[in-house]
């Protein structure tokens, strides 16, 4: 199989942007687990087929962070062309979900979403009125 991959040192909070051109798969996944992954053994990632651009990964720890994108399978290779970027940390960007993701984690991941939009617009409105007053 071909892919992309940018490996990075990234803290705790950090966002890792990629820009794909097509859908396809994007893994987020440490050294340890790249080295598995390129030898063909059992390993595991955050992430996986995304159809949108640009696709995010929050860090959740401290590390040495690779970002992989696929080029389709070994039978069926694709074109990809992907940039990948990190960013500072910023409350407001959260982890893009993929579209194979189970059910319980796309549906947390919505339910979450709109309860925290909520609360940012309750807490928007409320210091507005006390900016105002």
């Amino acid at each position: 199989m071909k892919f992309l991959f940018r490996s990075f040192e990234a803290k705790r909070k950090e966002i890792v942007e990629v820009e794909i051109d097509q859908p396809t798969k994007v893994k987020f996944m440490t050294a340890r687990e790249l080295k598995a992954y390129r030898m063909g053994k059992t390993y595991s990632y955050h992430g996986g087929t995304f159809e949108e651009s640009p696709v995010r990964f929050v860090i959740p720890y401290d590390g040495q962070w690779t970002a992989v994108v696929e080029k389709g399978t070994y039978r069926e290779p694709v074109q990809v062309v992907a940039q990948c970027r990190v960013l500072s940390p910023n409350s407001l960007v959260r982890s893009s979900i993929a579209t194979d993701a189970p059910p319980e984690v796309r549906n947390f991941a919505i339910d979450r979403e709109s309860m925290e939009d909520a609360a940012q617009h309750a807490s928007e409105i409320s210091r507005a009125s006390r900016s105002e007053g």
